[in-house]
């Protein structure tokens, strides 16, 4: 890549511009190279992974101090670094949670690849369940302390990636399902499927049944009542279709019946 730049810069005068979060509004700074800009790109790099190694280490006292930056600072201290570095985190507890999230998800997109022999064979139903069952099951060692999680994603600071989170989340869960369909209900499916999730989470917090066993219950039923509302849907946004269809070939032919007709002529 460094190569790549180095030849780009000596073969062409083109200006490559620096533009940051507090630029806007502002006079630009002189143009940068390329070589400059990698750099900057590194720098970036390397602080998000000592940002992820950070929070990496505060979700081992997650137990003990919740979802909190006395969490993040008892992990900096395991780092050997200053528990000042908490104050870095713009969200401070929102990127925690954020970051747990982010990693449950990336897990599951791996056990899908690994479990997809499991599923392959059921019922759409049944693979729906079964994919939201999988993801939950990452969650659910974390279950005491989730209803705090849950709290700090509903700030307004949060609610933005966290829905973020969810949308991709449900949609991973209908391709790996099978659906890649792109339909008029494909925006139905994912909000169903979101409110699904979601009531799924609640209910896992009070549940004190072996394995979950209710959640689990709970959740067959209520993927069973959304498929029902999903078709129900698509039958419905299909006739409403077909319905602005045929009026408008009647319009159309109802025009061009009016427009042929010729008004008598008097002498």
């Amino acid at each position: 890549m460094r190569r790549y730049c180095k030849t780009l810069v000596e073969s062409t005068a083109i200006p490559l511009p620096r533009i940051k979060a507090g630029d806007r509004g502002k006079r630009l700074p002189p143009s940068v190279s390329c070589e400059e800009l990698l750099t900057e790109w590194e720098e970036d790099e390397e602080q998000t992974r000592a940002r992820e190694v950070l929070l990496d280490a505060a979700l081992k006292h997650v137990m003990e101090k919740g979802w909190s930056l006395d969490a993040v600072r008892a992990g900096a201290r395991d780092l050997d670094l200053s528990p000042a570095i908490a104050a870095s985190l713009k969200r401070g507890a929102g990127d925690l949670v954020e970051h747990f999230v982010q990693q449950c998800n990336d897990q599951f997109s791996v056990q899908i690849e690994e479990r997809r022999g499991e599923f392959e064979n059921l019922r759409l139903r049944e693979r729906i369940a079964l994919l939201v069952r999988w993801r939950l099951e990452l969650t659910a060692p974390f279950i005491d302390s989730w209803p705090q999680a849950m709290a700090v994603q509903a700030l307004p600071a949060n609610m933005g990636p966290a829905t973020r989170q969810l949308a991709l989340l449900v949609d991973d869960m209908w391709h790996a399902a099978g659906d890649t369909a792109t339909e008029y209900n494909w925006y139905t499916k994912r909000a169903l499927l979101a409110g699904v999730y979601t009531a799924s989470e609640l209910y896992m917090l009070t549940d004190y049944s072996p394995g979950l066993a209710d959640t689990w219950e709970a959740l067959d039923r209520r993927v069973r009542d959304v498929m029902r509302l999903g078709r129900m849907a698509g039958q419905v946004s299909q006739a409403a279709s077909q319905s602005a269809d045929g009026l408008r070939a009647f319009a159309s032919w109802l025009y061009t019946r009016t427009a042929s007709s010729q008004p008598p002529q008097y002498q």
